[in-house]
């Protein structure tokens, strides 16, 4: 606005300079008017520069032909005509002209105005001329004000429009910052300006957001923990996958139990992950037939038998489209394995009586049909009835035994037992049997043997049994060591013998219930298959072990670890 005012000012002003230049020029008109009627070019030159003081402006006086006959700068013989000058064209046709131009005299931009004088028949014309520098000085200085007082308004303005901005804008850049926090989890975080209105509102309502997620995805946190924390404890296997059958949870036991890295699992397809058909097959159909749930029996697989449980969730009648599949994996080995192991019990148990019993019925037949006549007859018969009456004993006793044991965790009178007098007390119940098959017993015992915490019955049990053994299968002249050493831990004690050994392929399964390498020969000693899984048995009710090393024909070494107590 004020530019535009400038120039408005600038045509004004040059309209009161032309006005103040006609003025001045019919002023000068009328005076020099006198010496042009009397043809006194001379005189109107002398009164020239006079005029021209007056008036701070260049008087020139033109004939009407154009010859400057008097000029207030210049010799007028000097000086062109000026019958083409545009100011004397335009005040011949209409008495006056004028306008901004530069001078061919002087050299410099004028502002000229040319008025035309009528003297008794002739044309003359008095121009003025004004130096443009001074108009161009003070519009300049006009300019300038404009400038400075423009510039500083628009400072100001701009000052007054920052701070007003910023008023507004701070508390968005702040709400613009409070969102990026929540967005990046921080929803402690709170806008802590008072501000009112719309604004004020806002800032109330993100608060309370803050605060109403923070509470939300602290529970789900929660939630979720608890959630993974019950899946890794689990030993069942559990998948979790969408409608797309991508996973989107699972736990160890899955991994383990199917066989897949549980870490690369979650993303990728149910078939990327699982090789199983069966499991593939149940999948799709259970998803395709939403609210269905199926059971199925698998294995073995590596090894194990497994119970696969396959169901969509959300479950009920209700539930609209299923969202994802829910594939749960137990372990049911160990009581496959039960199952077998029973069933092999029932056998061996059934075997073991029918032996005994089988003998002991027929050769009571045999008395009741006449051989009690017969003295000598009967006293073998009944030397062997007793005798395998005796083996059915051992083997009830036996049975009782490992009950006893497996349904009885803890045992029973837990003392302080002497380990070293327990050993010699056991080898010494066996020492008769061992001479009768002039075999060497020997007990060689550190000094200072540990105690141990346990049942001192259970414990000579154990030893009796080992020591047993090695008697039955060592033949006559044959060598029994038993032998005790100390480590940080635990004492060992070692029955060691040079009899006939084991089979490599028969190690692992030796302490097993009724397992005999030899059974005839085992039967015929009086044996019934439990003595070793007695020992066993005791030995981890003690909190240790039993191992055994062998090689046919070259003896077995029995180890009995056992945890030496805290000081």
């Amino acid at each position: 606005m004020g530019f535009v005012a400038a120039r408005l000012l600038r045509s004004t002003y040059l309209d009161t300079v032309r006005n103040d230049l006609r003025d001045d020029a019919r002023l000068i008109a009328e005076i020099i008017r006198p010496d042009l009627a009397a043809a006194r070019p001379e005189a109107v030159q002398a009164r020239v520069p006079e005029l021209a003081r007056l008036t701070t402006c260049r008087v020139t006086v033109v004939d009407g032909r154009g010859r400057v006959i008097a000029d207030s700068e210049a010799d007028p013989a000097g000086v062109e005509m000026h019958d083409h000058r545009p100011e004397i064209v335009d005040a011949g046709h209409v008495g006056e002209g004028g306008g901004i131009r530069s001078s061919e005299t002087v050299h410099r931009d004028l502002f000229y105005f040319a008025l035309r004088i009528d003297v008794e028949a002739q044309v003359y014309f008095v121009r003025l001329a004004m130096p443009v520098d001074v108009l161009g000085e003070r519009l300049r200085e006009l300019y300038a004000g404009l400038a400075i007082t423009a510039g500083l308004a628009l400072l100001a303005a701009a000052i007054i429009c920052y701070r007003v901005a910023r008023r507004h804008a701070e508390p968005l850049v702040e709400i613009t910052e409070f969102a990026a926090a929540l967005a990046h989890g921080q929803f402690n975080r709170r806008i802590v300006r008072e501000e009112t209105g719309e604004i004020g509102t806002l800032s109330s309502a993100l608060n309370s957001m803050a605060s109403a997620l923070g509470t939300y995805v602290t529970q789900t946190t929660k939630d979720k923990a608890e959630l993974l924390t019950i899946l890794a404890s689990m030993s069942e296997g559990v998948i979790a996958t969408d409608a797309q059958q991508k996973v989107v949870l699972v736990n160890d036991a899955a991994a383990n139990l199917l066989g897949f890295t549980k870490d690369t699992a979650p993303g990728k397809h149910l078939w990327e992950v699982v090789l199983n058909d069966r499991i593939l097959k149940s999948a799709t159909e259970v998803l395709a037939a939403a609210g269905e749930r199926r059971t199925f029996q698998l294995g073995p697989i590596t090894g194990r038998y497994l119970e696969v449980t396959v169901c969509t969730y959300p479950q009920g009648d209700d539930a609209p489209r299923p969202e994802g599949l829910i594939v749960v994996t137990h372990d049911t080995t160990q009581s496959v394995r039960y199952q077998e192991l029973r069933k092999e019990f029932v056998a061996n148990v059934s075997h073991e009586l029918r032996t005994p019993l089988t003998v002991i019925k027929g050769f009571i037949e045999t008395l009741l049909d006449g051989a009690m006549q017969d003295p000598e007859k009967t006293a073998r018969y009944l030397a062997t009835i007793e005798r395998h009456t005796n083996q059915l004993t051992n083997l009830v006793n036996d049975l009782l035994e490992i009950s006893r044991l497996e349904s009885q965790p803890d045992l029973p009178r837990r003392t302080n037992v002497d380990l070293g007098q327990t050993i010699r007390k056991a080898a010494e119940l066996l020492l008769s049997s061992a001479q009768a098959k002039k075999q060497t017993l020997t007990v060689n015992l550190p000094p200072h043997l540990p105690t141990v915490i346990g049942n001192a019955d259970y414990l000579e049990r154990a030893v009796s049994n080992l020591v047993d053994n090695a008697s039955k299968y060592t033949p006559e002249g044959g060598r029994i060591d038993v032998t005790a050493s100390i480590d940080d831990t635990h004492v060992c004690v070692e029955v060691a013998d040079d009899g006939i050994g084991i089979p490599a392929e028969d190690l692992p399964r030796i302490f097993e219930r009724f397992y005999r390498v030899d059974r005839s020969r085992s039967r015929d000693m009086g044996g019934t298959g439990l003595g070793l899984s007695i020992v066993k048995h005791i030995a981890q009710s003690h909190g240790g072990t039993i191992d055994v090393c062998s090689a046919v024909a070259a003896g077995s070494t029995f180890r009995l670890r056992l945890p030496i107590p805290p000081a």
